[in-house]
């Protein structure tokens, strides 16, 4: 592999959820984890910049781009062996919800609605229903500094809270997961699945551009008592955490617009970008949403998604 089979200036908005960010100088889709490798190597070996993609659901780009390689990760492999799962960077959490089901494991069906791929969401430890990424992950396939791709143990990886020992290391690549579930019922799995993605319908804004969850949901240690105690009176605490998007709703930004980006009027915690957005005017609303909600409740919002080129 050589520098002339990586794609030069390609525009990045049509590679993420956002659809927002300019162009790439070079980019590379890898079908494999061998192909990762091998652009990483040369990226390395030139002293190029790179940074891994996959679903690009919960990233946001600079609209001047990036200046350096992009590899977007296409390996979406998944084999089933018993009761483990290894799963390829580039798979849709979608597919792999609904194939563990298929074979009759369980513990992966809240993830049917959850717009990425494995990838990324193993990156940021996503999670929604009081599960996440870790809680059933063995171990992780990684390039580190050194060429060459080694399994990581997860209790390597340092998982917490939408956070992972990846997010201080942006040069470590991930490849591939593996994953061990519970024997399941697959009648009962579908149900969930079904009960799941009502419940995302119901809540969350669909068929838009968006990138998902924006903010993390701060911790109750960080809320004051009279705002704690409205949150306990309405329900909305969930293994120790207050919804971002119950906050923004109460600071009042529901509907938010600046420019063409504007916070979901369904769902506080979504900002949607109404066809025209740049990432610049997603900045603005961010600073304006973290600003209202610090005046009003003293706390302190921090993004979920991953900003790149900035």
């Amino acid at each position: 592999m050589t520098l002339n089979d990586f794609e030069q200036n390609v525009s990045l908005a049509q590679f993420t959820s956002f659809k927002v960010g300019g162009p790439a100088q070079y980019f590379y889709r890898a079908k494999t984890a061998d192909d990762a490798i091998d652009a990483i190597v040369i990226a390395r070996s030139q002293r190029i910049a790179y940074i891994v993609i996959s679903g690009g659901s919960n990233i946001v780009v600079n609209d001047k781009g990036f200046d350096g390689l992009i590899v977007k990760m296409e390996n979406a492999t998944c084999e089933i062996a018993g009761a483990q799962v290894t799963a390829g960077a580039g798979l849709s959490m979608a597919v792999m919800a609904q194939k563990t089901v298929e074979a009759g494991l369980s513990g992966f069906e809240w993830a049917i609605g959850v717009p990425g791929k494995i990838g990324g969401s193993v990156y940021g430890n996503a999670g929604c229903f009081g599960r996440d990424m870790s809680m059933n992950l063995n171990q992780v396939r990684v390039i580190y500094e050194q060429d060459e791709a080694v399994w990581m143990d997860a209790k390597q990886c340092q998982f917490g809270y939408r956070d992972s020992l990846f997010k201080k290391h942006p040069e470590w690549i991930i490849l591939e997961a593996e994953f061990e579930f519970e024997q399941g019922n697959p009648e009962q799995g579908r149900k969930k699945l079904l009960e799941y993605s009502a419940y995302r319908k119901e809540k969350q804004p669909q068929g838009v551009q968006t990138a998902g969850s924006f903010f993390k949901n701060p911790d109750i240690s960080e809320i004051s008592a009279e705002v704690l105690q409205d949150a306990q009176d309405a329900g909305v605490i969930r293994n120790n955490k207050i919804p971002a998007g119950w906050l923004i709703d109460r600071a009042g930004c529901l509907g938010k617009r600046i420019g063409n980006v504007g916070v979901s009027d369904k769902h506080g915690n979504f900002f949607v970008n109404h066809g025209a957005g740049t990432a610049e005017e997603i900045i603005m609303l961010a600073s304006f949403v973290t600003q209202h909600v610090r005046d009003q409740f003293g706390v302190q919002l921090r993004e979920e998604v991953h900003y790149i080129g900035f």
